[in-house]
C-alpha cells in the first residue's frame, strides 16, 4: 500500500508542476539583491593596479573587502585603500625589481607570480599564539596581511623587512610548487614539529633551524631559508629583522651543529636557484639588499 501511495503522490506533483510551468521565460534584467556583485567608479588606486600590476604582471589585486577570501571566524581588518599604493609601490621595488634585474626583463614574475594578490589590513592571529603575515593559495593567489602596517621609515625599517620576508617567503612557495626543491632537501634535519611556536628562533638556530616556523616542516624550512637570506630573520641578535649572517651568531658559530645544518640548506637553495631558475641566488640577495636600504627614508 506504501508503494501505490508514493506512485500517486509523484503523480499528483508531477500534474501540478506541469500545470505551473509558463509557455515563456523571461530573464531577468536586474540581478536580485546581493547577487549582482560589486561596482564602483574607477580611481587613481584602480588605475595604478592596472598600469603597475595587471599590464606588466599579469596579476590582479583585490584590495575591497572580501570577507570569503579570507580564513573566518578570524578577525581581520580591512586594508586602508590610503596605504594600498605605498604597499604595491614597496612590492614593486624592493620585492620584485630585484628578480627582473637579475633575470633581465619582467617575463619570469610575470610567468609564476600568483595572478591574485589579496590583501588584508591586519594579521591574523592563531589560537596558538602564532601569527599569518601571508599565505600562497597553489600558485594560483597571494594573501598579504599588516598592509595598515605598512611605512618606508627607517625607524620602521623592522616592520619593513617582516614584510619584504613575507613576500619572499611566499613567492618561495610558489617556485617549489611548481619545480619542487630537491629530496634531500627534507633530510638535512629531522627536528621538525608541530610545536614549533613553542620554540623561540634563537634556540631553533641552534639545531639547525633559521627561524623557529621553519620548524614547522620540510616546505616552510626551504622558503624560510629563501626569504631569510633575501631579507633577514626574526629575532636575531639586535632583536630584531637582522641580516642572515648576523643570524647565524646565534648557531653557536662555524663548526658547531646548527651552523653546518644551515649552510647544508643554504648550499641546496643556491644550487636550486641556478639549477632550476638559472639565478644567481647570491646576486640576486644583494640586489634586494640594495633595493631595501635605497627604499627606506
Amino acid at each position: 500500500m506504501k508503494t501505490s501511495s508514493n506512485i500517486i503522490l509523484v503523480l499528483i506533483l508531477l500534474i501540478a508542476a506541469a500545470s505551473c510551468k509558463k509557455d515563456k521565460f523571461t530573464p531577468l534584467t536586474t540581478p536580485p539583491p546581493g547577487l549582482g556583485g560589486d561596482t564602483w567608479a574607477q580611481d587613481a588606486t584602480d588605475l595604478f593596479i592596472h598600469d603597475s600590476m595587471t599590464v606588466p604582471y599579469n596579476v590582479a589585486v583585490y584590495y575591497k573587502w572580501l570577507p570569503g577570501q579570507l580564513d573566518f571566524p578570524s578577525e581581520i581588518t580591512p586594508p586602508d585603500e590610503a596605504q594600498v599604493i605605498p604597499m604595491l609601490k614597496a612590492l614593486l621595488n624592493v620585492a620584485y625589481a630585484p628578480y627582473n634585474q637579475q633575470t633581465g626583463s619582467t617575463a619570469f614574475l610575470r610567468k609564476y607570480l600568483p595572478k591574485a594578490l589579496e590583501m588584508a589590513g591586519s594579521a591574523e592571529y592563531l589560537p596558538n599564539g602564532a601569527i599569518f603575515l601571508g599565505q600562497a593559495e597553489g600558485g594560483t593567489a597571494m594573501l598579504l596581511y599588516q598592509v595598515n602596517n605598512y611605512s618606508r621609515k627607517k625607524a620602521d625599517s623592522n616592520t619593513f623587512k617582516q614584510t619584504m620576508h613575507t613576500m619572499h617567503h611566499e613567492f618561495g612557495h610558489i617556485l617549489h610548487q611548481n619545480v619542487l626543491y630537491p629530496a634531500s632537501y627534507k633530510t638535512i634535519s629531522t627536528g621538525y614539529t608541530a610545536q614549533w611556536y613553542n620554540v623561540s628562533s634563537p634556540d631553533a638556530r641552534a639545531q639547525g633551524f633559521i627561524t623557529a616556523y621553519a620548524m614547522s616542516g620540510p616546505d616552510e624550512d626551504f622558503v624560510e631559508m629563501i626569504s631569510s637570506m633575501l631579507a633577514g630573520g626574526d629575532t636575531g641578535p639586535s632583536g630584531g629583522y637582522d641580516e642572515y649572517e648576523a643570524l647565524l651568531t646565534q648557531t653557536g658559530g662555524p663548526g658547531s651543529p646548527g651552523y653546518t645544518t644551515i649552510k647544508a640548506k643554504e648550499a641546496v637553495v643556491v644550487d636550486y636557484f641556478q639549477r632550476v631558475w638559472n639565478i644567481d641566488f647570491y646576486a640576486l640577495r644583494a640586489k634586494c639588499r640594495t633595493a631595501f636600504v635605497n627604499y627606506l627614508q
